[in-house]
């Protein structure tokens, strides 16, 4: 009887402990996942898990997750572009997998290492590393590890000012990540092919790859290679003289090298952005540029000479704290020895008790692993439930969406289709002689109205597509108001000439609103649009901004046809298309007023209709003021 208690006692504490050893799997295993999933986008928390990791591995004497923290501390370095930080931890994650079973694990090691030597300019040892890990995925036909090498070899190449061959190697390593369907590192080919290209002043190809790579980039959610296909694109932009979409596609890589703290990229796209002031003769602007790329140079350097020397400290402390972790250990034996056999001296006598409360343990924990499972089932099944109302309401958006879709290309591919035959027939008929050139000048002055409003048609299809597909990002800025409607009226006054429309304005003061520009111009375009559409021959637009509840309202007002208040709710109150014919047979297809109010919503504001039939409409709507100026401004007419 007591041999069999003393067995159970031994059997329950190597439960136990095999559970504890479980749970520290666990926990190293989900530290090693969360510091690799952030090391691209955010290597400042990376750092923080991987050090975790570390701990952890050391204090459970876990070699292969030392090893991945090492790797891994090496990576969100050199994102960081601490090139000589990230080689130290490199090599000690090298010492660790070297002769390990972990092919994986090694390659990536290798690899590594012989990116920041190519960094750092030591390309011989950087080939070598490389060269190493080709073989080792050659040897146990690891396509994953042969697509690494080759991509590697690439950059190498590119570092050495030999192109050909770095586009040779990264055609092998495209082909082999197509085949194995791996997106992030196809737009890493992409971005290494049109830097090559863009050396080679090959600027349409580069343009191209670096679009490429910018999709595929925001679909994986790699932000370092994402701001890095922004400048790129800017560059090329720079080069065929598209200056203004140079700037935005640099400002937008700025955007996100400053979030992640990559400061050599910084200084690269301040540098570009001053050059890009320079042409455009915004000198104030660039010498503002210049001077933050002198500032961030210094803090390069001294973060590069800060960061060395803390690191190094970390270093000396996890050496210093690994001692003593052993010291502990071995004290700790000698202490569970001594325990042990005062154990054994008083085992028999309290067998019984102790086989009584690991019972009673036992018995507590089942029952509270049972409460956490129905917790956790519970909680699934509320879970599951909203993926389910979600799923259902997605399905319904998108049969909307699809039924806006088609019949939104019907009619755009009417519209669309008359104003290009015409110019066909106008075209044949002049080709063949069956027409003067006078008559062919009166009737192309005739079909420039309609091909106009196609390519306002087209404008407004394109910026609707985009905001379905989330291309389009509302960027919220501060904008004044008036100066805006200004550039709108200026915009339209060739339209509204064609009615002898004139253009009253109504501004009281100077108002700065957060809006986005762009999409600010897009609404206004085409609320003035519809207004001059169903306005008569002399007749006038209003067009108002005011301050109402804390907030700019602004409206544009005409006194033409009016809508019925089934045709306000149609446009308010719902997702499709309301088209009506103009005071002088205009067609439309009702896209713009959809673009209107998705635009408005984007900004903070709602679309609000006034109209009476046969007498005029009022649209307005309302956004976010940033600040104002007290400078009553005149009405004016236009």
């Amino acid at each position: 009887m007591k041999s069999v208690s003393v067995l159970l006692v031994v059997t329950v504490l190597f439960s136990a402990q095999v559970g504890a050893q479980k749970d520290a799997l666990h926990t190293l295993e989900k530290l090693s996942t969360e510091a690799y999933r952030y090391y691209l986008s955010n290597p400042d928390t990376a750092l923080i898990l991987s050090q975790q990791l570390l701990g952890c591995a050391l204090l459970t004497k876990d070699t292969f997750y030392e090893g991945k923290a090492y790797f891994l501390l090496a990576k969100a370095h050199w994102v960081k572009t601490n090139y000589s930080l990230s080689t130290e931890y490199g090599y000690k994650a090298l010492a660790i997998f070297r002769d390990s079973p972990h092919c994986q694990e090694l390659s990536a090691t290798l690899l590594c290492l012989g990116r920041n030597l190519g960094e750092l300019g030591n390309f011989d040892n950087a080939r070598q590393f490389i060269n190493e890990a080709l073989q080792l995925g050659l040897a146990h036909g690891d396509q994953q590890i042969e697509a690494a090498a080759y991509r590697e070899q690439s950059f190498l190449m590119a570092e050495m000012n030999k192109p050909d061959s770095c586009l040779y190697y990264s055609d092998i390593s495209l082909r082999l990540y197509e085949r194995l369907g791996d997106s992030l590192n196809i737009s890493v080919l992409y971005g290494r092919k049109s830097r090559i290209l863009f050396q080679q002043k090959k600027y349409n190809a580069s343009r191209e790859y670096a679009y490429r790579g910018l999709l595929i980039d925001s679909l994986v959610g790699n932000r370092r290679a994402l701001g890095i296909s922004y400048f790129q694109v800017a560059q090329n932009e720079y080069a065929l003289g598209n200056v203004d979409d140079a700037i935005r596609k640099v400002k937008h890589s700025l955007r996100i090298h400053d979030k992640i703290g990559n400061l050599n990229w910084q200084i690269r796209a301040h540098d570009l952005l001053a050059r890009l002031y320079l042409q455009t003769e915004q000198h104030a602007l660039a010498a503002l540029e210049f001077q933050k790329v002198s500032a961030y140079k210094d803090e390069l350097y001294n973060s590069e000479k800060n960061g060395q020397i803390q690191e190094m400290r970390s270093l000396h402390d996890l050496e210093a704290r690994d001692k003593t972790i052993h010291l502990l250990e071995h004290e700790n034996q000698a202490k569970q020895r001594e325990v042990s056999n005062q154990k054994l001296l008083v085992g028999f006598l309290l067998a019984a008790v102790l086989l009584l409360a690991l019972l009673t343990v036992v018995l507590t924990r089942l029952r509270r692993i049972q409460k956490r499972t129905n917790r956790e089932l519970a909680n699934q099944n509320v879970e599951i439930e909203q993926q389910r109302v979600a799923i259902q309401t997605q399905a319904q958006n998108l049969q909307e969406l699809d039924q806006l879709k088609m019949k939104l290309f019907s009619l755009i591919s009417h519209d669309l289709r008359a104003p290009i035959s015409n110019v066909q027939a106008l075209l044949d008929m002049f080709t063949q002689n069956l027409m003067t050139a006078k008559e062919f000048v009166s009737m192309s002055l005739k079909l420039k109205e309609n091909l106009n409003l196609t390519q306002r048609t087209l404008e407004n299809l394109l910026n609707w597509s985009l905001s379905q597909m989330g291309g389009i990002k509302t960027e919220r800025n501060k904008i004044e108001v008036n100066a805006c409607m200004e550039d709108a009226c200026s915009l339209m006054a060739e339209v509204a000439s064609r009615k002898n429309i004139s253009f009253k304005k109504e501004f009281e003061e100077s108002i700065i609103v957060w809006a986005d520009a762009d999409q600010l111009q897009v609404v206004l375009r085409n609320l003035i649009q519809n207004a001059i559409k169903f306005s008569s021959f002399n007749d006038q637009v209003v067009l108002r901004s005011s301050l109402k509840d804390g907030r700019c309202e602004i409206s544009v007002t005409d006194s033409g046809i009016g809508m019925t208040n089934d045709e306000i709710e149609t446009i308010i109150g719902s997702k499709q298309l309301f088209s009506k014919t103009g005071t002088e047979k205009e067609k439309g297809t009702g896209l713009g007023l959809l673009l209107c109010k998705e635009f408005i919503t984007r900004n903070g504001g709602q679309l609000c209709i006034k109209s009476t039939l046969g007498e005029g409409t009022e649209v307005s709507f309302s956004l976010e003021v940033a600040e104002r100026e007290n400078k009553p401004q005149m009405a004016t007419t236009a």
